[in-house]
């Protein structure tokens, strides 16, 4: 007898259902614990059908990190569609970001570990391409509205500095704090830091040093903040509070 033969559409439904299971898989348990014989275990499928659609654990892992990337992604399009100045729209990027860190924790990291280069080595090409695809949408989508803030009037490039070095310093300060907070286990140091506050001290740093205007000491950001939230992720906000990590305003 022939083996069962299903359509594209169903295959890409299974695989969306497997790394599904997958992520909540990392969620319950630990990242470095997660496995290709965790995952055959928890799913209704075969380990011959699972390698069908993921070749390695590493392969799994860039699978997790490119759904978690397009998820960042739509928020951060959401977060775009504030109606405030450009400072304000970058702000709701920042909080868009805080949110969905908040709300998969340990999906944050596994984000972090997919850009290792052993990952990428022991992932098929396709996976690959689609994390480089994921990333160059998320990359262009603040580049984009660089520009739009240079068209203000807002913001001017600083000399010999390019889009992405200005991107690339926003994103590590935010990815810093969270990073450091969220995994600071028990850490004295560490232990009266917020990751909201942490977050939008790092952004002050940054923008203000860049001179973006509005510059802090002229806008009240922390209104801007809790309008963002009402406005554009009340859902999420919900799903926090739901979850006993409430978003915390400072």
């Amino acid at each position: 007898m022939s083996p069962r033969t299903i359509s594209e559409s169903d295959f890409l439904l299974r695989e969306k259902e497997l790394i599904e299971l997958a992520r909540s898989l990392v969620e319950k348990e630990c990242l470095t614990t997660l496995t290709i014989d965790k995952l055959v275990a928890a799913a209704p499928y075969s380990k011959g059908t699972i390698y069908k659609h993921f070749i390695s654990k590493e392969d799994l892992l860039l699978a997790i990190c490119n759904t978690c990337v397009e998820e960042i992604q739509a928020l951060f399009v959401r977060a775009l569609q504030f109606e405030g100045n450009s400072r304000e729209r970058i702000i709701a990027v920042m909080v868009s970001y805080i949110i969905w860190a908040k709300l998969h924790p340990s999906q944050l990291f596994a984000v972090l570990s997919a850009h290792s280069p052993s990952v990428a080595a022991c992932s098929s090409d396709e996976r690959n391409a689609t994390h480089h695809e994921c990333e160059h949408k998320l990359m262009s989508l603040m580049n984009e509205e660089i520009g739009k803030a240079i068209d203000s009037g807002d913001f001017e490039l600083p000399q010999n500095m390019c889009f992405e070095q200005v991107t690339f310093a926003m994103w590590s300060a935010s990815w810093g704090a969270m990073a450091l907070i969220m995994s600071k286990g028990d850490s004295v140091k560490l232990e009266p830091m917020i990751l909201e506050r942490e977050s939008f001290t790092n952004a002050r740093l940054v923008l203000d040093g860049f001179n973006w205007r509005p510059l802090s000491k002229d806008w009240d950001y922390s209104e801007t903040i809790k309008r963002i939230t009402h406005e554009l992720f009340q859902p999420e906000i919900d799903a926090l509070e739901k979850n006993g990590t409430p978003f915390i305003y400072i």
